[in-house]
């Protein structure tokens, strides 16, 4: 009866009593979940798991560039399962990875369309973003210089 309760509170308090929710998906390759948290405009938690976006560079949050990739990023995941493709590579304690909504629709891809972040050409060596920065025009952030 204990636990029954503990798990009735826990529900009550808002930790997640989703019955339907999906699992995640959580492997070295791959990271399929809910947005739980945005840091910033590049780098959103997906099932609590750090993802910075490969390719995709954003000015930090204290700026107004930074704001606004932030508030974009929101936007754009707000109640979303998302699809990431991690490399195997790691920043800080971010793992590195693409990814999508349930749409298809390309996270980095959307951020650098809209403006509010640019592509990474280092890290963007398949050309991904390519079509989307050359369409988007110059990122009027700042590029930092191990993107080059």
């Amino acid at each position: 009866m204990r636990q029954f309760s503990l798990t009735v509170l826990t529900c009550l308090i808002g930790a997640g009593c989703q019955p339907n929710a999906p699992t995640p998906t959580i492997t070295d390759s791959q990271v399929i979940g809910p947005v739980t948290h945005v840091r910033d405009g590049d780098t959103i938690e997906v099932a609590d798991v750090p993802i910075r976006l490969n390719g995709v560079t954003c000015d930090e949050l204290g700026t107004p560039m930074g704001k606004q990739a932030t508030a974009a990023m929101r936007t754009l995941v707000a109640g979303q399962r998302v699809s990431c493709s991690l490399s195997g590579q790691k920043s800080y304690d971010r793992k590195i990875g693409r990814c999508q909504l349930a749409t298809g629709q390309d996270l980095g891809e959307e951020l650098i369309s809209q403006g509010v972040c640019g592509r990474c050409e280092r890290y963007d060596k398949q050309g991904t973003y390519v079509r989307a920065q050359t369409n988007a025009g110059p990122f009027r952030g700042k590029i930092p210089k191990y993107c080059n």
